[in-house]
């Protein structure tokens, strides 16, 4: 039985440290469990630590085992992504802002776009120490704080910032991502060609896409119920313009319609949808 599939946990994240980290997640099974279960773009790469059984990934049909237990996850687009676990589910995650991983580790983001990678050959820094205490760690709750005191050594070898960038993710978020390019690029006070360039360069999705993605998960925020109607009119109040362009991107983003996802065996899946808190 599945214990929890990916519960925000209420942990203060130091104060240096909230400019990389928004969540932490965890997950868990009580007993061995034989599930597959799908992962949609929620806009958030994550840094997860798997502390049971390593499961399985299926992205676009390809089968891809772990040989880590510290994988960083990038940005999900126009792919087909499922976990598949045999056997104890547990596993702690860093949920990060989408600049992270370029200020964090060094890389642009289509390194990580659509992957699972080894922290130990994606890192600018060494692993050794932390590896060496998650592996002497009983107790799944203390590895959080052994984890942002990793994301610490990044900080302290991180690239400058790129203050434009970070101003537009604010705004983004702020307005649920209801707010086109132009606009955007004009806050930013450069070229739209060079605000597109540069964003999916660095985040590994388009500005676009990456707004839909926001604004989605923005509905999932706010939505508590399975109730459809109420799904439909958080849509409407998130910025859709009607019910069919809302359903549209739903399935494009989900590849499902939102009354089958929500009445389907995986509906349990919302609970890892949503802006984490942002």
């Amino acid at each position: 039985m599945m214990k929890s599939f990916a519960t925000k946990l209420d942990y203060k994240i130091p104060e240096e440290l909230q400019q990389y980290v928004v969540a932490v997640i965890q997950g868990e099974s009580e007993a061995n469990i034989d599930v597959i279960y799908p992962v949609f773009p929620t806009g958030f790469p994550l840094m997860i630590n798997i502390y049971n059984d390593i499961p399985t990934l299926h992205i676009n049909n390809e089968i891809i085992c772990p040989n880590s237990r510290l994988q960083v996850a990038g940005q999900i687009y126009n792919a087909n992504v499922t976990i598949e676990i045999k056997g104890v589910f547990g596993q702690i995650g860093l949920v990060f802002y989408p600049s992270a991983p370029y200020y964090l580790f060094h890389k642009l983001g289509g390194s990580f776009l659509n992957r699972w990678c080894d922290l130990e050959t994606s890192s600018p820094v060494s692993i050794k120490t932390l590896h060496n205490d998650l592996s002497n760690c009983q107790i799944p709750l203390d590895r959080v704080s052994m984890l942002l005191e990793f994301v610490n050594s990044l900080h302290n070898n991180r690239l400058p910032e790129i203050e434009w960038l970070d101003k537009a993710l604010f705004k983004i978020y702020s307005l649920g991502g209801k707010i086109s390019q132009e606009n955007l690029a004009e806050h930013a006070k450069i070229s739209l060609r060079h605000f597109r360039r540069k964003f999916k360069e660095i985040i590994g999705v388009s500005p676009k896409y990456f707004c839909k993605v926001i604004q989605l998960n923005t509905v999932f925020e706010m939505l508590s119920t399975n109730d459809t109607e109420k799904l439909h009119q958080l849509a409407l109040d998130c910025g859709y313009y009607d019910q069919a362009h809302f359903i549209k991107d739903f399935k494009k983003l989900i590849d499902n319609s939102p009354v089958n996802f929500l009445n389907g065996e995986h509906s349990y899946v919302k609970t890892y949808l949503g802006r984490a808190g942002v």
